[in-house]
Formats: C-alpha cells, structure tokens, sequence
C-alpha cells in the first residue's frame, strides 16, 4: 500500500477514493472502504483513502477530541483491507475554509476519482456546508460517481465515532468492540512508573500512551497484550491507583505468566471485558488478595 503525505497529485490515472474522518475505522467505515476497493478492483482503477492528519474537529474545537485509533493502526488496518493507497493531507485552516465547490475542484485535480465512496451523513465545504446531495451533483459536473453507504446498524445502535467513544469512556469496552469489529486497543512505548507492581510480586507494564487517545473508564480489565510479535493473556489496570495515591491515569498490563524486561518496547494493550472498578485498598495484603483474584478471573474470561 502506497502511503502519500501531500506530494501534489497521485500517480494514477484513476481511482476510487473513500472519503471522510474515519476516526476509530469502524464497522460502518470499513463498509464504506470495502465498497470503494470492490469498485476498484472491478473497474480497474486504483482503491484510495483520503486521511487527514489531525481529525478535524481538533481545528473546529476548542474541546478537542479523543482519538480511538492512530494513524499508525489507521494505516496498519487499511493495509490489511488490501486498499493501494493511502492520501494523506493537513486539516489546516486554508483547507478548512475551501467552499464545497472548491474542496471537489482540489479532489479532482489531486486524486482523479473515476468515483468517490461516502457515508449518508458525509458533509464537507466550509463551515460543513456541502452534503451527500450536492456531492452527487458535482460528481456529475466533474465526471465521477458517487457511491453512498447508508446507515450500519448493529446491536440495535447506529454505528458511529461519537457513540464508540462513550462506550469507552463508560468502560463498555465490549460492546464498543462490537461496534469497532476488533477490541479497543491502545499502543505506546513500556515506560518505567511507580515500580510499585514489582515490590509486590506482580509486575506491570506502564503503557504510555498518546495523551489525546479515548481511554477506558479506570477499572480492572481482562484482555491482552501484544509485544515483540507475540500475544499474551493479561489483566490491564486504568486509573490513578488509588492505594498509592498516584496522580496521573496510568495503563498497566500485568501479562500472565511473563517475566522479561520489556522496558523502551513498543507494546499494545487489547481490552476484552472489564472485571470491576477502582478500589482503595487500606492495606498491601488486600490488594494483592484482589489482585490475585483478578488474575483468576481474567484467566476464566479470555481463550
């Protein structure tokens, strides 16, 4: 898969292009994105991704947003959806403030779209003017079609960003996994923490993540841990750690039956199902007690 980081025009004569913010790939995205390489293939062209390389509503907002996937995991996935390329532009303010005539004028010039695949609720132009309708109307105009994806239902809800982040948010990392089609996961480096999981016999891995990820309520979960290529039951601690009073949201994966030194290794977390809440334990033999109870129940929960 070619990854093209706003280089001028792509190097095909034709392509059929995905388009939105894609923020988290789900499974209504993945839909779209699998039309839109379908097409291709049928037709011959080359299957495309417009990404940006901030989600727009960071621009947009002054509340910012969290992120459910990186670009990392965004090409990683795309790349395994078999999809040839990737193009990826700056959400800038000159960008920001192209009419909806002007952003398809610069759609065509860069990506040469034979056709373009949506979602329903696509809107694009400045200020968001531009919908599905007058996409279809300029696609004619310009000489490409337009495909749209109406809306993916699962589980009796609307699958979309806004919803998966509360999933998370709220700890429901079930079925915001459902929604996603793959676990919640967060990637980072293996930082050195508080050391405290060592002293008691149960080391952790400190997962530092990226500060702008979506972050699963603080609680105990089950799930796994990926590192050096290899998959690894564990039980994945979110919080402050109460019992030592520590003042910043930490992501600690105690990997079952594992006793290597992984400090500075890129590690990702998968959350499966989460067993309980934070507790503030009044003694070191209560929490570990917990701890060892947790580690059973993990054991019971994952394959």
């Amino acid at each position: 898969m070619d990854v093209i980081r706003q280089t001028g025009s792509v190097p095909y004569e034709k392509t059929v292009v995905a388009l939105g913010n894609f923020d988290g790939l789900h499974t209504a995205h993945m839909t779209i994105i699998g039309r839109c390489r379908d097409y291709a293939e049928k037709h011959g062209y080359k299957s495309g991704v417009l990404l940006f390389s901030e989600h727009t509503r960071k621009l947009l907002s002054d509340m910012g947003i969290k992120i459910i996937t990186t670009e990392k995991q965004k090409l990683d996935i795309l790349e395994r959806a078999d999809m040839d390329f990737v193009y990826i532009r700056d959400f800038d303010k000159e960008f920001m403030h192209l009419s909806p005539e002007k952003f398809v004028e610069d759609l065509v010039n860069v990506l040469h779209p034979a056709a373009v695949c949506v979602g329903y609720d696509y809107r694009f132009g400045y200020k968001a003017v531009g919908d599905v309708r007058l996409l279809q109307k300029l696609g004619e105009e310009r000489g490409f079609e337009t495909i749209v994806t109406g809306e993916i239902d699962i589980d009796g809800s609307a699958v979309k960003s806004t919803l998966i982040r509360s999933l998370i948010a709220d700890g429901n990392v079930e079925k915001a996994a459902l929604l996603l089609g793959r676990p919640v996961t967060l990637e980072g480096r293996v930082e050195r923490g508080l050391q405290n999981g060592r002293k008691m016999g149960i080391p952790t891995a400190n997962i530092g993540y990226e500060k702008d990820m979506a972050i699963p309520k603080n609680g105990v979960y089950a799930g796994y841990t990926y590192v050096g290529g290899n998959k690894y039951k564990s039980v994945i601690n979110v919080g402050n750690n109460p019992t030592f009073e520590a003042q910043r949201i930490t992501v600690e994966s105690h990997i079952l039956d594992f006793d290597k030194d992984i400090y500075g290794c890129i590690a990702s977390v998968e959350f499966i199902k989460r067993l309980r809440g934070d507790i503030k334990f009044v003694g070191m033999d209560e929490l570990i007690k917990q701890i060892k109870a947790d580690i059973e129940k993990a054991r019971k929960e994952l394959i």
